[in-house]
């Protein structure tokens, strides 16, 4: 009697639980170590462990800062031997050389595998065959949702938010705007999108004239703003752009012989110095700084190692509101021309950001290259912040 009351007791919970999970997908488990293996054995290692890194996109200054930051950092694990080696791969924005990059590092053995994925949305199959092949796998930098991986990426919705909040306030809740978007297809600037939409949905005499991606490309922004400059002129109130593109918004400007109203600034030295030079220009620049690159090598090794994550830190993926797989790393800094800017209603609720002037900017980028993006690396006391 005793047993058959106790498998009822046991049959009652399992329903319980299947209930209040509904649809709600979870991540590995959160005590970190990778996946376990066919034969049901652990995967982690204490010594040899081999990283591969997969960056989808390489084709900017923000790119190559990234990347060489996040070599240098894979040298000093190697030579401290915390690894005992990593490869890096880049693609061109090609979703066909991705997977074959991917495939590559799982071919070569690798024990953690990081994916900056060009498509949200194409790499479940390469995905599941490193999954199977008990291979860590994090996904960071683009959002990706994928079952039985951890997805770490810089707050996207903060981006274009906080640009959107700042812009509606500027324009005096009317006008004509247009967008030069990242690149199509990709998850982080649609996420930003679709921020900004949220908060412009509120102010409808503020009207998106036209919008178009610059690829986060110089070249490519200055030519689409020129196309809008020749069919918009005057009409346009103010430019909203993603990172990377604002030099080159500034030269569709000179070259069409306009005055410049609003624009989104930037967080590149050259656009600093410039921007410094030009205070009459209003600008709010907004980052998602390089250094995620880094972050989050240090977070998969602590997951992969088997430390656990504190309540709460998983988020619901921004591609998929059901997988609880995130960790979402705020904005530590947004940059605007006007000092009176560091203050004002589009500060409120970014507790963790410094609203900073661009003087004071490109006083922090002295001495770099004028291709440098004002980099904040995630502290080690807010990246262990995330552990118990």
């Amino acid at each position: 009697m005793k047993k058959r009351l106790a498998l009822l007791i046991a049959a009652l919970m399992a329903l319980s639980l299947m209930a209040c999970g509904g649809d709600t997908k979870e991540a590995p488990p959160a005590s970190g170590g990778a996946p376990a293996t066919e034969n049901n054995e652990p995967g982690p290692k204490s010594s040899g462990v081999k990283l591969g890194i997969s960056n989808g996109y390489y084709g900017n200054t923000w790119r190559a800062q990234y990347v060489e930051a996040m070599e240098g950092f894979c040298e000093g694990l190697v030579s401290d031997g915390t690894l005992e080696s990593y490869t890096l791969l880049n693609s061109t924005g090609d979703v066909t050389e991705e997977l074959n990059n991917i495939n590559s590092l799982i071919s070569e053995g690798v024990d953690i595998l990081l994916i900056s994925p060009n498509s949200p949305t194409s790499m479940g199959s390469v995905i599941q065959t490193a999954l199977d092949q008990g291979i860590f796998v994090v996904i960071f930098n683009d959002a990706a949702a994928y079952e039985g991986t951890y997805c770490i990426y810089n707050d996207q919705s903060q981006f274009w938010e906080v640009q959107a909040k700042w812009f509606a306030e500027k324009m005096g809740g009317k006008g004509n705007m247009v967008w030069v978007t990242g690149s199509s297809g990709n998850s982080t600037s649609a996420c930003r999108q679709n921020a900004a939409k949220a908060v412009l949905d509120n102010y409808p005499d503020i009207k998106i004239l036209a919008s178009a991606p610059g690829e986060w490309s110089e070249t490519t922004a200055q030519s689409v703003v020129s196309t809008f400059l020749s069919t918009y002129g005057d009409q346009i109130d103010a430019v909203m752009a993603e990172d990377v593109m604002s030099n080159g918004i500034v030269r569709a400007y000179e070259n069409a012989g306009m005055d410049i109203k609003l624009i989104s600034g930037d967080y590149q030295k050259s656009f600093l110095d410039w921007n410094a030079e030009h205070p009459e220009v209003e600008t709010m620049g907004s980052p998602s700084v390089p250094a995620i690159g880094i972050s989050s090598i240090k977070i998969a090794l602590r997951l992969y190692n088997g430390d656990e994550l504190a309540d709460g830190v998983l988020q619901p993926n921004q591609e998929d509101a059901n997988l609880i797989n995130s960790i979402v790393l705020p904005m530590p800094y947004v940059v605007v021309s006007n000092p009176d800017d560091v203050t004002g209603p589009w500060t409120e609720g970014y507790d963790d950001t410094r609203f900073i002037t661009a003087a004071e900017a490109a006083k922090l980028c002295e001495g770099q290259p004028d291709s440098y993006m004002l980099d904040m690396p995630h502290t080690d006391e807010q990246l262990n912040a995330l552990f118990k």
